[in-house]
């Protein structure tokens, strides 16, 4: 008798077990992908709103950007000046609105809702040998999350 009620008993344990490890995980920040010729990267969020809210100056500041750039985490990207950079963002980043920004100067005055963006990389006279940033802000009303590349002159290019 013990055996038949036994089942449906473990089974309903190891569910339950199941449920409440999968509310132990964390989910993964977006990504954005960066391409330049033949080259491409794609990097999460730095830091990232899960909750919708604007990111806190203490939560997602200057320093953050100042020690990615710093680290070897950032994605450094070969451009030739006049070749085209393609930008793009994962749905959740399009939908809240996002920014390209080289060095602190933004691409574009409105956000941009869609996943891809397509630029020319301007012909700058001195960029220098460890190349510029390229930065993904999200959201259209305050931080929702940021991304950091750097773009550095291709081999060969003067």
């Amino acid at each position: 008798m013990l055996r038949r009620f036994g089942r449906p008993v473990l089974a309903g344990s190891l569910a339950l077990v199941g449920v409440l490890a999968l509310t132990a995980c964390e989910k993964p920040p977006p990504g954005v992908s960066v391409v330049s010729g033949m080259t491409s990267a794609n990097r999460a969020a730095l830091c990232w709103s899960f909750d919708g809210e604007p990111l806190s100056a203490e939560t997602c500041a200057q320093d953050v950007v100042t020690e990615a750039l710093d680290g070897a985490d950032v994605a450094r990207i070969p451009v030739i000046p006049g070749q085209v950079i393609g930008i793009s963002v994962d749905p959740v980043v399009a939908d809240a609105g996002w920014y390209p920004v080289i060095g602190s100067q933004r691409l574009t005055q409105q956000p941009i809702t869609s996943t891809y963006y397509r630029f020319t990389y301007p012909d700058l006279q001195e960029v220098p040998a460890d190349g510029v940033s390229l930065q993904v802000v999200a959201g259209a009303e305050g931080t929702l999350g940021l991304w950091v590349f750097q773009l550095i002159p291709s081999p060969g290019v003067e």
